[in-house]
Order: structure tokens, then C-alpha cells, then sequence
């Protein structure tokens, strides 16, 4: 019976040793991880974004009286963009501009801007600004052919724009899209008549534009034509 039980024992293969046990269970998490990634799909980083309101600043002037060009600031209110730096013309913008918010770094000034006698905010608070179209003119440039609802009549306008960045924000861990960006309106083509010998037709914009990524910015956005 010894010799039986020794011989079993000689023909077992010996345990593994600790170092190979290691090897096996790495090599099992690696797989258990590359197929979770594979089942999840949806997962991957969104091409959509909404705005930053903190960093994104829209920037407007006229002449006045040909002395000079005083810079006014407006605040994005809510909206979204789609941006997929491999197919610019799958790009989308839904942007509404909040009127009330005009700032000509002047109180009394402000409240002028913003009153019946250009802005009308009272009665149209907001701006509304969507896509038709995104034209890439070259590898950092293109340009936004869309339709801006503003002080109550709808015009087409283009909004030339620089793509700056696309990267991971290390203060908000999230990734981001940053865009400079330029456009003329003519403020009597939109009803803004009064006053044409003090301020000119024609309103310079700049804009700059950061987006943070959310799938649901698209979804989230509920806003009404103003």
C-alpha cells in the first residue's frame, strides 16, 4: 500500500508557485477588463458639449460717432454644440444668448443698450442662434452658416471660428472644446433703427467658446424661440 501511495504521489503535478499564480490571475483581470470595455461601448468620450458659461465670453462693438469702437459683453444662457474633429459637417450649434445680461461697463450706458431704444431686453430677452451648416476651410478653421433670432426677426448669419483645443481639463476631469470665434451682424437688417447717426449698422462679435463634454446637453436643452 506504501509503495502504491508514493507512486500516486510522485505522478501528481506540483502546485503551482506563487509567482505563477500571480501571472494567471493578472493575465484573467486584463481579460475580464478588455471585455467589459468591449460590451460597454457607449462609454466612449461624447463629441457633444454644452457651454461653459464662465469661460465663454461674447464680445460686440459699433462705431460711435467715429471716435471709436466701445466693446459691450453679453452672456451665453443656455445651449449645446457638437463638435467631431474628424467630420466637421456633422457639427451642431444650439446657442441662446441672454440680451439682459449687456454690460457696457457703465450703469446708466447698460440700462440704455438694453432699453427700447436698441436691445428692447423687455421684450426679447434672449438671442437664438442655431446651425444650419458647418463648412472646414482648413485644419483649424471654418465656419458656422446658421440662423440668428434676434430682437425679433430671424436672419442668416456666418460665424467664422478658430479650433483651438480639444483636451481633458486637469481642474474639472472632464473633457473639453475650445473655440475662438468672430461674426458681423448689421443691427438695422434686424429692426435696430434708431439712432443711426450716433452708432453704427454695422455690430462686430468675438466670441470665446469653451464646451464641457455631457452626452445629455442636447437632451437637457429646453429652450423656447425668442
Amino acid at each position: 500500500m506504501s509503495i502504491e501511495r508514493n507512486a500516486r504521489t510522485l505522478s501528481r503535478p506540483p502546485p503551482p508557485r506563487a509567482s505563477e499564480r500571480l501571472a494567471v490571475s493578472a493575465v484573467t483581470l486584463m481579460v475580464a477588463i478588455a471585455a467589459m470595455f468591449t460590451a460597454l461601448p457607449a462609454l466612449a468620450s461624447s463629441d457633444t458639449y454644452r457651454f461653459d458659461p464662465v469661460h465663454t465670453q461674447i464680445w460686440f462693438s459699433a462705431d460711435h460717432q467715429k471716435f471709436s469702437h466701445p466693446l459691450g459683453r453679453l452672456r451665453v444662457k443656455e445651449g449645446w454644440f457638437r463638435f467631431d474633429p474628424k467630420d466637421w459637417s456633422a457639427s451642431h450649434v444650439d446657442v441662446v444668448v441672454d440680451l439682459a445680461s449687456a454690460d457696457m461697463g457703465d450703469g446708466k450706458w447698460s440700462d440704455t443698450v438694453k432699453s427700447g431704444q436698441f436691445l428692447d431686453a423687455q421684450r426679447w430677452p434672449t438671442a437664438h442662434f442655431v446651425s444650419d451648416r458647418v463648412e472646414q476651410t482648413d485644419a483649424n478653421h471654418g465656419v458656422i452658416h446658421g440662423t440668428l433670432t434676434f430682437h425679433g426677426v430671424a436672419k442668416a448669419v456666418d460665424v467664422a471660428f478658430t479650433l483651438n483645443r480639444i483636451a481633458n481639463d486637469p481642474y474639472l476631469f472632464k473633457k473639453k472644446a475650445g473655440f475662438s470665434a468672430s461674426a458681423t451682424l448689421d443691427r438695422f437688417a434686424f429692426g435696430m433703427e434708431r439712432f443711426k447717426e450716433v452708432v453704427g449698422a454695422p455690430v462686430d462679435l468675438r466670441l470665446e467658446i469653451e464646451g464641457i463634454s455631457d452626452d445629455a446637453a442636447a437632451n437637457a436643452s429646453n429652450h423656447r424661440e425668442p
